[in-house]
């Protein structure tokens, strides 16, 4: 029997990520960008496992993890939050909320889709009962992005990427505030909305390095908080 899996995250290049990743033959993933969204998708049928974003924009997400269990009692629910939280103790208070609300995995964005469908086939086989948080251990239960950790830096760094500006490629500058870095890449927030794939160059602060935007979010209508992979 297939198991019903549904993504809510308001980032729907995530929702399409997870769907692509997760719907298979013993797998039916749907998804839903808001909250209202979520609540049609839940009301319309029972789901075995959600993955859910713990910053939805239009609801409180904490309220919506008892909703969903509300709904579907035997629910798992594994948590996602964004690599920008670098508070200890605000990383902490969300794992307890979690635990509190019953999630059974906690986990980083940008992930490894390899470690994250290896953790969702995990939870759909395990037969405990996570309702009330009692089996999260978030010494197990938490998993990275990268198998390299960056180092947090924070400073002011040039950058420049290519743009199609009336038919013509035209070489556009900024500057970007650096947030943590490793040998493999940069973690950048910037107040120009960076696209995936996007081709990153950078000054003499890198040693005039290039890389690819891996991944990108919006913060608010001001800030992008982006993954650069060095090339």
């Amino acid at each position: 029997m297939k198991k019903r899996i549904l993504v809510i995250d308001d980032d729907k290049l995530i929702c399409y990520g997870l769907k692509k990743a997760l719907n298979h033959g013993s797998n039916d993933v749907e998804t839903a960008s808001t909250a209202s969204e979520a609540l049609l998708a839940l009301t319309a049928c029972s789901y075995d496992l959600c993955l859910l974003d713990i910053r939805l924009p239009d609801f409180n997400s904490y309220k919506m993890m008892r909703i969903v269990r509300d709904i579907c009692p035997k629910i798992k629910i594994i948590v996602m939050t964004a690599s920008f939280i670098t508070q200890e103790y605000e990383f902490s208070a969300q794992v307890d909320e979690a635990m509190r609300n019953g999630a059974c995995y906690f986990i980083y964005k940008p992930f490894d889709l390899r470690q994250l469908k290896d953790i969702v086939e995990r939870v759909l086989r395990d037969d405990r009962d996570f309702s009330n948080g009692a089996q999260f251990d978030a010494g197990h239960s938490v998993i990275t992005q990268r198998k390299q950790q960056r180092k947090k830096i924070s400073d002011k760094i040039h950058f420049s990427i290519k743009v199609i500006d009336q038919g013509e490629v035209k070489r556009w500058f900024s500057q970007a505030e650096t947030v943590d870095i490793n040998d493999d890449g940069i973690g950048l927030m910037t107040h120009y909305p960076l696209e995936v794939s996007q081709i990153i160059g950078f000054d003499e602060d890198l040693g005039k390095k290039s890389g690819v935007v891996v991944w990108s979010r919006m913060l608010d209508d001001q800030k992008c908080r982006a993954g650069v992979r060095f090339a």
